[in-house]
């Protein structure tokens, strides 16, 4: 493994990993498939960030609700984390970022990877907090996949720059998808027909879903991620941009995703 800061947390004989760094977990899965992409050999591949896993965007996503915050997506993935762990592997990470207190739990089973977000206001005024779970989901192949869970929602495509609202329960996999889901449902899947399996992500107060893969219409970029993208789709879940939330000084927000996966 190239360059991990900081301390890894295993079990499974490293089929499940959660990195202090970031609180981040790096690997999970119920059988003999990996659930979340990583690619150890290339971890580094942006400076204090672990590349794929799921990492946590917060206290703000992007450059924040206004576009005017730095670094991109937030603190928290660059943080390490004060870390508790039990067995097999139940990691609860803390760490204070912007006067946002973040504690984030993590309980890996056989059957579900449980993750539960709690950002407090620690400061003297009002502020605004996002926070999303950048899950890398790993699959067969991207360019079958798609995501059910969509009708109803509004949808923004920022590599693109179309927007609308989802007729269809389905989003198919294309190149140039960068796209904001807003509302939701609590259930969104990613179903890879090439493994034959559906990846749920079941969720509270998470409105918000962002969908993204590298792959682009102008070529494919030389980056390890980018050369990867057939291996996995992002199914990002929380709160994010138009579902940001207004925290008084002293008040939580409590988001939950769980994973879990079925056979088609």
């Amino acid at each position: 493994m190239t360059n991990l800061p900081g301390i890894l947390h295993t079990a499974h004989d490293g089929a499940w990993q959660v990195a202090e760094h970031g609180c981040q977990v790096l690997a999970w899965q119920a059988d003999d498939k990996p659930v979340i992409w990583f690619d150890a050999e290339h971890a580094d591949e942006s400076d204090a960030v672990i590349r794929g896993g799921v990492p946590l965007c917060t206290p703000w996503f992007g450059h924040g609700p206004n576009n005017d915050q730095d670094p991109q997506h937030g603190l928290a993935r660059r943080t390490d984390f004060q870390v508790t762990v039990a067995e097999p592997l139940h990691v609860v990470g803390t760490a204070e970022t912007a006067s946002i207190g973040i504690r984030h739990e993590v309980v890996m089973t056989d059957t579900a990877l449980q993750m539960t977000l709690t950002l407090t206001n620690h400061d003297e005024k009002p502020r605004v907090v996002e926070g999303m779970w950048h899950t890398y989901l790993r699959v067969g192949d991207a360019d079958q996949a798609r995501v059910r869970g969509v009708r109803g929602a509004d949808w923004h495509n920022f590599a693109t720059g179309d927007e609308g609202s989802f007729d269809a329960d389905e989003l198919l996999m294309a190149p140039d998808t960068d796209t904001v889901i807003q509302g939701v449902g609590p259930a969104p899947t990613l179903v890879d027909p090439v493994w034959g399996r559906e990846i749920h992500l079941t969720t509270t107060n998470c409105p918000s879903a962002v969908i993204w893969n590298p792959r682009s219409s102008s070529g494919i970029g030389d980056s390890p991620t980018a050369q990867a993208w057939r291996d996995f789709v992002c199914v990002e879940t929380g709160v994010c941009k138009d579902s940001a939330v207004p925290l008084d000084p002293g008040t939580d927000l409590v988001l939950t995703t769980t994973i879990t996966v079925t056979r088609m």
